[in-house]
C-alpha cells in the first residue's frame, strides 16, 4: 500500500510538470525497461535492429541490482527488454528474482522460434510475472517474410504448446502469456485468423499491435506501415510534446541510459549509471535540453526525436490538475498505459 501511494503521487509529479511544460521534470523516473542483453538471432524486416552498431554484449548482476536498488517503489513493473532476445542472458532468472525482492513485476518479449525445451525449462523454474510472444503471421511464408530465413513456423507452434504445457503443469497460473502480431501491410488479411488459432487455453491475451515505425530514421521499415499512419490526421495526433521525456527511461545492456524505448543505437544517451545516479540522470542537462525541444518542437539537433512519428502527448493544462477538461480531452492514463504497451 505504501508503495502504491508512492507511486501515484510519483505519477501526478510527473504528470502537473508535463502538462505546465517544466524542463525540469519533478518526481522520479519510471524505468520502462532494462535491456539485459541486445543479442538475438533474427533479422527482422521492421525492426531497426539491423541498423544497430553499438556492441553486442549482457547486463552484468551487479548494475542490475543498482538499478533495481534505486526504482524499488516508484516502478510497479518492468519489462526485461529492449533491442534484443533476454531469453538468452543466462543470469535471466537471477534478474527476475532481485526484481521480485523489491516488489517489481517483470515481463519478457521473445519470438517463440527462440523457446527451445531448455529454455522453457529455465523460464518456468522462475519467477517471471508476464511473457509476450512475437508471433507474426498465420503460415510460414508470412512468419519467414517478417521475421527471416531462420524462423520455422511450425517449429514456433509447437514451442509455444511446449510453454503452454508446462505452464499448466506449474500448476499457479503463471506467467501471464500474450501473443501477438503487428499489424501492417503484409499481416492486414491475416488479423481474424491469428485470433481465432491463438484463442486456446494458456493465452490470457491475444494483442494485435499497431506498427511502429520507431524513431522514423528507416525509410524502408517506414513504408511498412498502414496508410492511416502516414496520414496527415495520424501526423496532426503528435504534434504535442511527447509525454516520454516527462515520464519514462530506458536502461541498456552496459548502463547508457536513454530517454526513450525506441533509441535502438543509443543515439541520445543521457546518462550512465555506472556513474550517475537515476535522480541525477532524470534531470542533467541533455535530459533539460530534450524537454525544451519537445516544448520548442524543434528537433535540428537531435538524431532521435527529429523523424519520429510516434510522439504521444497532450495539450497544456495551465490549471493542472483541476484542468478537468484537458484529462478527459486525452485520457492521460490511457496515453501512458499504452506507451507502456506499445514495444512488447
Amino acid at each position: 500500500m505504501i508503495n502504491r501511494i508512492k507511486e501515484l503521487y510519483n505519477y501526478f509529479l510527473k504528470s502537473y510538470s508535463y502538462f505546465h511544460r517544466e524542463e525540469v521534470c519533478r518526481g522520479f523516473p519510471d524505468i520502462y525497461n532494462i535491456e539485459p542483453t541486445n543479442y538475438c538471432p533474427l533479422e527482422c524486416k521492421m525492426c531497426p535492429r539491423g541498423n544497430m552498431t553499438r556492441k553486442i554484449g549482457n547486463m552484468s548482476i551487479d548494475i542490475f541490482q543498482k538499478i533495481i536498488d534505486q526504482t524499488s517503489g516508484y516502478s510497479k513493473m518492468i519489462w526485461l527488454f529492449h533491442f534484443g532476445d533476454s531469453v538468452f542472458h543466462p543470469q535471466l532468472n537471477q534478474f527476475v528474482d532481485y526484481a521480485k525482492s523489491k516488489d517489481i513485476k517483470t515481463g519478457i518479449s521473445t519470438n517463440p522460434t527462440s523457446l527451445s525445451d531448455k529454455i522453457v525449462t529455465r523460464i518456468m523454474s522462475g519467477d517471471i510475472d508476464r511473457i509476450t510472444l512475437s508471433l507474426d503471421g498465420i503460415n510460414d511464408n508470412t512468419y519467414k517474410y517478417l521475421r527471416g530465413n531462420s524462423v520455422d513456423y511450425n517449429l514456433a507452434e509447437k514451442n509455444v504448446s511446449n510453454l503452454l504445457k508446462k505452464k499448466k503443469i506449474k500448476g499457479n497460473g503463471r506467467p501471464f502469456i500474450e501473443i501477438s502480431m503487428i499489424e501492417m501491410k503484409n499481416t492486414e488479411a491475416e488479423v481474424k485468423e491469428f485470433k481465432n488459432r491463438w484463442n486456446i487455453p494458456g493465452i490470457d491475451k491475444i494483442i494485435i499491435k499497431q506498427f511502429k515505425t520507431w524513431d522514423g530514421s528507416d525509410a524502408t521499415i517506414a513504408k511498412m506501415a498502414r496508410k492511416s499512419q502516414l496520414s496527415d490526421s495520424y501526423r496532426s495526433e503528435n504534434s504535442y510534446p511527447c509525454m516520454r521525456p516527462w515520464f519514462l527511461l530506458t536502461i541498456l545492456w552496459n548502463g547508457k541510459v536513454v530517454p526513450c524505448c525506441y533509441d535502438y543505437d543509443g543515439k541520445y544517451i543521457i546518462g550512465d549509471v555506472h556513474s550517475q545516479s537515476l535522480e541525477e540522470i532524470w534531470n542533467c542537462d541533455r535530459m533539460i535540453e530534450l524537454r525544451r525541444q519537445h516544448i520548442m518542437n524543434n528537433f535540428e539537433d537531435n538524431p532521435l526525436c527529429k523523424n519520429c512519428k510516434e510522439k504521444k502527448g497532450g495539450p497544456a493544462g495551465k490549471y493542472y490538475p483541476f484542468d478537468l477538461s484537458v484529462l478527459r480531452k486525452i485520457g492521460i492514463r490511457n496515453i501512458i498505459g499504452s506507451i507502456r504497451r506499445e514495444t512488447r
